[in-house]
């Protein structure tokens, strides 16, 4: 369950008439996101067949190898890395693993992880919908040559595993000509909003409960009037030159899911020089470094607190530590309101149906956050920018 408290450590920033006057706005902004064609996610409800699949490829990976190599970068990571880094423990004994590739560019990165999977059982899933992006398909290329030494080509079609488009591209064409397992990247579904899609899931499913992720998102839609209440609340924020949004979260291990916001909010709204833009911090980590700022600094931001009200009981010095933590976040949000205001969201605990809701609300208030700025909430023009100045450098010094 998700509860919202967006007016106690913001009512001295927002006016109510400032509030009233998008909510007259909300039913037309609804028909607008149903009416979008890029708007498959908003049905998490998958078909049956599909669905089975992603858990028997999923048990099927977890059995047979030590670790399941992801091929990713953007969307076409991130969602799955959030999740997989909440869903562990800290320190993990653990004999299978989910590790990432083709998010960066650096040679040490690459170099190391080749020289680690070499001696074990590895499963590939290469996610990308046209195949050609620069940084999945560099890393993807060096991994196959792994791959190839290490196994037969009947065994590579049991080993790798190609996310991409139903039809066209060269990772399509590979699948035809290699007959590896394939999964579709939805046409109406952008790589941001795509974690609930088998772009996530399939190596979610290694590691998670899949069906209640689903379960939980499906349920969610019934927070839509609080997710354009947030993204009203956001835009008023940004209305009084609140130019910033930090995402918090007291717990570490919702470090990547602070990181997914901010590719889901920042390619959503960022154009048209238009947007709030977003950071994260984790507390109570950062107040010791930002908390300074934050409390007295340029009044630009505004903060998304996400507190999670069901902790694991640890007795310290006679106070259950997670009491003590969330007393800690109504209080920081407290003391922080008189400089920086507060959006609060309470997750009643961390498991997985908990979190397909909390996705699927952001899903949805980013979208009606792109309306209210008067963008379109599911395309990303400007990242072709340096794409382009990458490949005409590329182009001049290999001339």
């Amino acid at each position: 369950m998700l509860k919202f408290d967006f007016a106690t450590y913001t009512n001295s920033y927002i006016r109510e008439d400032e509030i009233q006057a998008f909510l007259g706005n909300q039913e037309k902004t609804k028909n607008k996101l149903y009416q979008d064609s890029m708007t498959g996610w908003l049905n998490p409800d998958l078909d049956p067949s599909l669905l089975n699949q992603l858990v028997e490829t999923g048990n099927y990976i977890r059995t047979n190898s030590d670790l399941l190599l992801v091929i990713g970068i953007g969307g076409s990571f991130m969602g799955a890395y959030a999740l997989d880094q909440m869903f562990r423990r800290y320190y993990n004994d653990s004999h299978f693993e989910v590790i990432y590739a083709g998010w960066n560019l650096s040679s040490d990165y690459l170099n190391d992880l080749l020289a680690y999977i070499s001696d074990k059982r590895v499963t590939v899933n290469v996610i990308s919908k046209s195949g050609t992006t620069m940084e999945p398909s560099l890393a993807y290329e060096k991994v196959m040559e792994v791959m190839h030494q290490k196994y037969s080509e009947d065994e590579l079609k049991k080993r790798v595993i190609v996310t991409t488009d139903k039809e066209k591209g060269t990772l399509r064409e590979e699948v035809n000509q290699k007959g590896y397992t394939s999964f579709v990247v939805p046409d109406n579904i952008g790589g941001r909003y795509s974690v609930l899609s088998p772009v996530g899931l399939l190596p979610l499913a290694t590691i998670i409960d899949i069906r209640e992720l689903l379960r939980g998102a499906k349920s969610a839609i019934r927070y839509i009037d609080q997710a354009y209440l947030y993204a009203v609340n956001r835009i008023c924020l940004f209305n009084h030159h609140r130019y910033v949004e930090n995402f918090v979260s007291y717990e570490p291990k919702m470090n990547y899911f602070l990181e997914w916001l901010k590719q889901l909010f920042g390619e959503t709204e960022g154009k048209s020089n238009r947007g709030i833009f977003p950071t994260s911090t984790i507390y109570t980590r950062d107040l010791h470094s930002l908390g300074q700022f934050i409390q007295e600094g340029t009044p630009l931001l505004f903060e998304t607190v996400l507190k999670v009200e069901e902790g694991t009981e640890l007795l310290v010095a006679g106070r259950d530590m997670h009491e003590v933590n969330n007393i800690t976040v109504d209080s920081v949000a407290k003391a922080h309101q008189v400089h920086t205001p507060t959006l609060m969201i309470t997750l009643d605990r961390l498991d997985e149906y908990t979190i397909g809701e909390a996705i699927y609300f952001f899903m949805l208030s980013a979208a009606f956050s792109g309306y209210l700025f008067g963008v379109n909430p599911f395309d990303q023009p400007g990242v072709e920018a340096y794409k382009n100045e990458v490949r005409k450098n590329l182009k001049e010094t290999t001339n």
